[in-house]
């Protein structure tokens, strides 16, 4: 999408605001002038995205640029995300059990997980595993665990 589609686009969505704002002075139902404010709000916010992507566009100038910030992101969030890796022992780990307070993690091939908020560790236990352990071999044993794992925050390392 260019600069120019970007800017009409805009003008259009002001008008419709404009029309927007005429049927709502004469609306009389509360409902219907609250319904009409939405309306507005959701067309102002969409003109705030457009607005500040054509902002972005004037400050790169070419496609390639802007790949490279986007993969420069990427990695800036991967090392922020690998620096904040605890490592955990296994006496470290034991304390987040899921009980009193504390957050419910498991390890698993070496990988620490939060299960805090899964339904499933509901208490800390799922089934008759308990949080605060390694549960490689069980994991591993009875469950396809890359359906599992992949929908759990990974918050450490276990230290071997």
């Amino acid at each position: 999408m260019n600069c120019k589609v970007c800017k009409e686009l805009i003008n259009r969505m002001k008008q419709n605001i404009d029309e927007l704002q005429n049927i709502r002075h004469m609306s009389i139902n509360l409902y219907e002038r609250m319904f009409y404010d939405s309306l507005i709000q959701q067309e102002m916010y969409k003109i705030n995205v457009l607005k500040n992507f054509l902002c972005n566009m004037r400050n790169m100038p070419n496609e390639y640029e802007y790949i490279e910030k986007i993969r420069d992101e990427e990695n800036v969030k991967k090392n922020y995300m690998s620096m904040r890796q605890q490592v955990f022992t296994l006496d470290e780990l034991a304390k987040y059990d899921g009980k009193g307070g504390n957050p419910a993690y498991i390890a698993v091939d070496g990988i620490v997980y939060d299960v805090t908020y899964e339904a499933a560790w509901a208490g800390g236990t799922h089934f008759e595993l308990k949080a605060g352990n390694d549960l490689s071999e069980q994991i591993n044993s009875c469950h396809d665990k890359n359906k599992i794992l992949k929908n759990l925050k990974q918050v450490g390392i276990l230290e071997r």
